[in-house]
């Protein structure tokens, strides 16, 4: 992920620098040959002789209103064009695909919710139902699913060149428990995993009147110095009890809003850098028991306890925390999403947009989080055809980079959506820094034993007693964790056998 968007600008400029050069020759430091300049990458012509009689490929896709975002408007979008930048790229993205396959796209919504997903795609697979090829769903559910061999290996599949910039290679590895043994897809077409990354946003006019420059939080970013003492400073300095009632209420001007202590603190806890896991081979161990995840923990607790921070408001969702932020009542608002800046184009007032903090100067990068309900892709193992499906993916796949992404990230996001050309920039630097995705997936799985019960359970209870914490739920977690990479390598086996 980390080197999506730098490939997508390098390729791009070696496009526009031969088109220049186009006839052109270098000599040689000898001066006694001519070197022609290296050819530009020939045009992708795999897909030129495939004809699929007009074949449907299925896809169920996730459509629930009650997440931050979803999947099914950047894979399915409304069929037909309405105007809406993104909305007809998507069109014409299917339209390209269905024409250049000779397919039919079909796609279903599904609204399962977030306690749900798992047990509904469970038994739809389960069932032998060879209704779709391909299920896009919350990372959570398809990781867990995963494990219970419900869906086929793609590791050597047919058709799949993980090597394009289009596929996020790193991310799908990282989602790897044992080597050879690859069942998530992520990629361009889900796009998701790029809509869903966290952001938090801050209102320039307020950091404006507070220190004379709206992009005085852009600055300490791009110095390096974008850390949670510096957003606690910048709480404390512009955070207002405008009524004077000595209550901080939804009336006054809060530092930082959010909901609630667990899921706007995942973004928090993942910028810090923190590394959950270590990996040798195929035997993966937790690594995360030291002083620096005490001191996560405690700044923690001093950001999220600071009185200038309201975790709880009375809309208690997304659009809540967008309302609030709207009305001029925070200065920076947690939870939302990249993709959440299509939803306040009607705010009249300049947003900023920053990573979320390092835990000091030393980190050396920021690092941006998704969420356990990104919405990633997984093959049925009802799916007979792998050859069809995996064709059909890969051009989805490459059509989305080609047509969808620039019009997403160049024109939606950095043009239409964000504020200035600062801005945008930033949305790069988000972009880059989006994390590997172990812990959001497999937290669930192993007793909630890194997100939840040695932070975020002990953030909501106010405590800061980190390796206490550990120590209790170290033993059960590590048997999970070895349990996990013995279900992985059995299916692995079990799979390897059957080809």
């Amino acid at each position: 992920m980390k080197r999506l968007l730098s490939l997508l600008l390098a390729l791009s400029l070696m496009l526009v620098f031969f088109a220049s050069c186009s006839g052109n020759t270098e000599t040689s430091g000898s001066g006694d040959t001519a070197a022609e300049t290296e050819p530009a990458e020939t045009e992708d012509t795999r897909f030129d002789n495939i004809n699929f009689g007009g074949r449907a490929f299925r896809v169920l896709s996730s459509e629930d209103s009650n997440d931050a975002t979803n999947a099914h408007f950047l894979i399915a979008g409304t069929g037909e064009m309405t105007g809406e930048i993104v909305n007809d790229a998507v069109y014409k993205r299917n339209m390209t695909v269905q024409e250049m396959l000779n397919i039919s796209l079909e796609f279903t919504p599904s609204y399962y919710t977030y306690n749900d997903a798992s047990t509904q795609l469970r038994t739809l697979v389960m069932a032998g139902d060879e209704a779709y090829d391909l299920i896009v769903n919350d990372l959570r559910s398809l990781a867990e699913l995963s494990a219970e061999g419900l869906f086929h290996n793609i590791y050597n599949a047919s058709w799949f060149d993980l090597d394009r910039n289009y596929w996020y290679k790193d991310y799908m590895e990282d989602l790897m428990i044992v080597r050879g043994g690859m069942y998530i897809l992520a990629g361009d077409y889900f796009m998701d995993i790029l809509a869903s990354c966290h952001v938090l946003y801050y209102n320039k006019d307020i950091i404006k009147d507070a220190y004379g420059d709206g992009d005085t939080i852009y600055k300490y970013v791009f110095d390096g110095t974008w850390t949670i003492d510096k957003m606690i400073e910048t709480i404390k300095d512009t955070y207002r009890d405008l009524d004077g009632d000595t209550k901080m209420t939804e009336s006054d001007l809060y530092g930082f809003a959010c909901i609630g202590t667990w899921g706007s603190a995942v973004p928090v806890l993942i910028g810090t850098g923190i590394e959950f896991v270590r990996r040798d081979g195929d035997s993966i161990s937790f690594s995360f028991n030291n002083e620096r995840s005490t001191r996560i923990l405690e700044k923690m607790n001093e950001l999220f306890y600071h009185e200038g921070v309201t975790t709880s408001i009375a809309d208690w969702s997304s659009a809540g925390l967008r309302k609030l932020f709207g009305s001029g009542n925070t200065v920076f608002v947690g939870y939302n999403r990249l993709g959440d800046l299509a939803n306040m184009r009607d705010i009249d007032f300049p947003i900023g947009n920053v990573p979320y903090p390092k835990l000091d100067t030393d980190q050396k990068e920021y690092v941006t989080a998704t969420h356990d309900t990104t919405e990633v892709g997984a093959i049925p193992n009802t799916t007979p055809d792998l050859d069809f499906v995996t064709t059909c993916i890969e051009a989805l796949n490459a059509k989305t980079a080609e047509i969808l992404l620039p019009e997403y990230y160049e024109n939606a996001l950095k043009i239409k959506y964000a504020s200035d050309a600062t801005a945008a920039k930033m949305i790069d630097l988000i972009h880059d820094s989006i994390s590997s995705p172990f812990a959001c997936a497999y937290n669930h799985i192993l007793n909630g034993f890194m997100l939840g019960a040695t932070f975020c359970d002990l953030l909501t209870a106010k405590k800061t007693d980190f390796a206490s914490a550990y120590a209790q739920g170290e033993k059960a977690a590590a048997t999970k964790l070895d349990e996990l990479i013995e279900k992985f390598a059995d299916l692995l086996t079990r799979q390897s056998a059957a080809q």
